[in-house]
């Protein structure tokens, strides 16, 4: 394993006499940082028209990434606050809002009656717990 992949191995014990399957279980291998933060779901479709098109590939990309990174559970909506994004993502307040206004110009993030509140476009992203998830696959975290 190399770099900051994070594997997921599942194994099974089986006695050799009975072929009885008496223990299953799976564990994380890579850092646990990683693990941690969850994982997010991105929809095969949307991400084919981000990588197509040349004006959020080349740059509101990072800004994309970060909303979906800190997208809570089941929500796509997100609160941004421009102070903290520059800081974070290290750029100006003028990049922010180019690329802000960026993705709300291609239908990706549209503004809410909140101020600071965005919405992800559906069927994009989603935020995903790897808890919850291994819960779903009836697999032990340990």
């Amino acid at each position: 394993m190399s770099g900051n992949k994070v594997e997921v191995r599942k194994y099974m014990v089986v006695d050799k006499e009975t072929g009885e399957v008496v223990a299953e279980d799976a564990m994380f291998i890579g850092k646990k940082a990683f693990v941690d933060k969850g994982f997010r779901k991105v929809f095969v479709g949307f991400l084919k028209d981000i990588v197509m098109d040349k004006e959020i590939a080349g740059k509101a990309i990072r800004l994309l990434l970060y909303i979906i990174e800190n997208l809570r559970s089941n929500d796509l909506t997100i609160l941004l606050y421009w102070k903290i994004v520059c800081e974070e993502l290290n750029i100006t307040q003028g990049t922010y809002y180019s690329w802000l206004n960026t993705l709300i110009k291609k239908g990706i993030l549209e503004k809410t009656e909140i101020p600071n509140m965005y919405r992800l476009k559906p069927y994009s992203a989603v935020n995903g717990q790897v808890e919850i998830a291994l819960k779903k696959l009836n697999i032990k975290n340990n």
